[in-house]
């Protein structure tokens, strides 16, 4: 419920206000001087201040009024002052709003002037607030977001980046294609960084994740009370990327009434939260993304035509890591890197055994199963080194399973491998499964301690 604090000097006046204020559904609370006005403004919540203009100086001049509505306005400046006096003036008036009082009020007043007076001013109040907290969200996101680096070798991905570097300098909506896991929403904010918008928000949200029934609570937000869960305001995605990006991901898993909603806004640039009737413009710029073939979905009437006409000015479709091999090994390392500090894991390494299977692998899950594949094996792996088996590959058509002696890891047979890297291997293999142990190790091979650091030597 909002807060009046109502600072007159009559208590019959004080009184007047209460009835009509807590009618209204306010809580009110009166003090009769500008210093105790002050006092309580710095120690409790207040949505809007009633303000008489005069006090014991005199009861004509205003002068007390204006000192404390700069006073006021020291304290809490997005505070909204309304002030009241039976001894109006032009230049009185004037100097008010100089001052940075909200609006100007004479007594005796028109209750229904004065009911709609703070009520605008209250919602104002709470809209200034939210600006406030967006800005303060916002700049704490920006510090904390990566910026997106791709490291890449292959041709076919620098004709990418290249092209989204030009189509970023412009305010046309762009819709990226390409199989899972290849990492479309890292290329929308590669988008966002390198377009006029980069001091704006980046939004995403997966569009899979929002039933119908949340679509536009998520989507344009909600005032509190608007439905029975909504307990307090929800801001949404189109106000958060309010001159930024705005994210779309899995666009064709929104069913054909989302569709249309999400058509309407694009169309029009204006929507209105859930519980509201102010009308907001959209001035989010526009990227999504798919796995899906779109033309499939709309000759199947799974998907609007005009929507997708909507989203894809431009269409880029992002290649799979199978068809840039140049950036396998490099993407590794760079995971191995990046796991190895996260977890205070020694830097792991990748054994030449490990390289050749990397390199003749499918990767169905593209770049998230790669980085998935390095995350597991920096626990995994033995001395950080990283061989063929810790890989745990499963569509390598050369491969097969079988289980040494003595051991409960398997090792993959890999016919294109060097006896020195099978040897290798196996090292490394039966040094892990004893822990660590040399002794036990060295004897499960039927080697001696000696001859085990003589091999060890040749591959360290």
């Amino acid at each position: 419920m909002k807060k009046v604090l109502i600072v007159d000097d009559s208590l019959d006046i004080q009184a007047s206000l209460k009835f009509l204020l807590e009618d209204e559904g306010y809580t009110c609370h009166g003090v009769v001087t500008p210093d105790a006005a002050f006092d309580y403004v710095s120690t409790q919540e207040v949505d809007l201040v009633l303000l008489d203009m005069n006090f014991t100086q005199d009861t004509t001049s205003g002068k007390e009024g204006l000192a404390a509505i700069s006073q006021l306005m020291q304290i809490d400046p997005l505070l909204p002052i309304v002030v009241m006096t039976g001894w109006a003036t032009l230049d009185l008036a004037v100097n008010a709003l100089k001052q940075g009082a909200a609006d100007f009020i004479e007594k005796p007043w028109d209750d229904e002037r004065l009911a709609h007076s703070i009520k605008v001013h209250i919602e104002k109040r709470a809209d200034r607030q939210d600006l406030v907290r967006l800005s303060a969200e916002n700049e704490r996101l920006k510090k904390t977001q990566r910026s997106i680096n791709f490291v890449t070798q292959s041709e076919h991905k620098q004709r990418v980046l290249a092209q989204l570097t030009q189509l970023a300098q412009s305010e046309m909506n762009i819709l990226l294609t390409g199989e899972n896991g290849t990492g479309k929403s890292y290329y929308a904010q590669y988008i966002h960084e390198h377009s006029r918008r980069a001091d704006g928000s980046f939004i995403s949200i997966n569009m899979g994740a929002v039933s119908d029934e949340l679509f536009n609570s998520e989507l344009f937000g909600h005032k509190k009370g608007a439905f029975t869960d909504a307990k307090e305001d929800r801001v949404g995605a189109f106000t958060l990327a309010s001159n930024g990006s705005l994210f779309l991901d899995e666009i064709a898993n929104l069913s054909l009434r989302s569709q249309a909603k999400l058509l309407q806004v694009l169309e029009e640039r204006k929507y209105t939260a859930v519980g509201s009737h102010k009308v907001l413009e959209n001035t989010a710029r526009i990227i999504s993304a798919t796995n899906s073939k779109l033309h499939d979905a709309i000759a199947n009437q799974a998907f609007r035509q005009d929507l997708y006409y909507r989203l894809n000015t431009v269409e880029v479709e992002i290649p799979p890591l199978r068809s840039c091999p140049e950036d396998i090994l490099p993407l590794a390392e760079r995971f191995l890197s990046q796991f190895s500090h996260n977890y205070k894991k020694p830097l792991a390494s990748l054994m030449p055994c490990a390289v050749k299977a990397l390199n003749q692998y499918e990767f169905l899950g593209n770049v998230r199963e790669l980085k998935h594949m390095m995350e597991r094996v920096v626990f995994t792996c033995a001395n950080a080194k990283v061989f063929a088996s810790d890989l745990a590959l499963n569509n390598a058509s050369d491969q097969s399973l079988h289980s040494t002696t003595k051991s409960t890891s398997v090792i993959p047979e890999n016919h294109d491998l060097t006896l020195d890297e099978i040897v290798e291997q196996a090292l490394f293999s039966r040094l892990a499964f004893h822990g660590g142990n040399v002794s036990k190790a060295a004897k499960s091979l039927g080697l001696s301690r000696s001859a085990w650091y003589r091999k060890m030597d040749k591959y360290e």
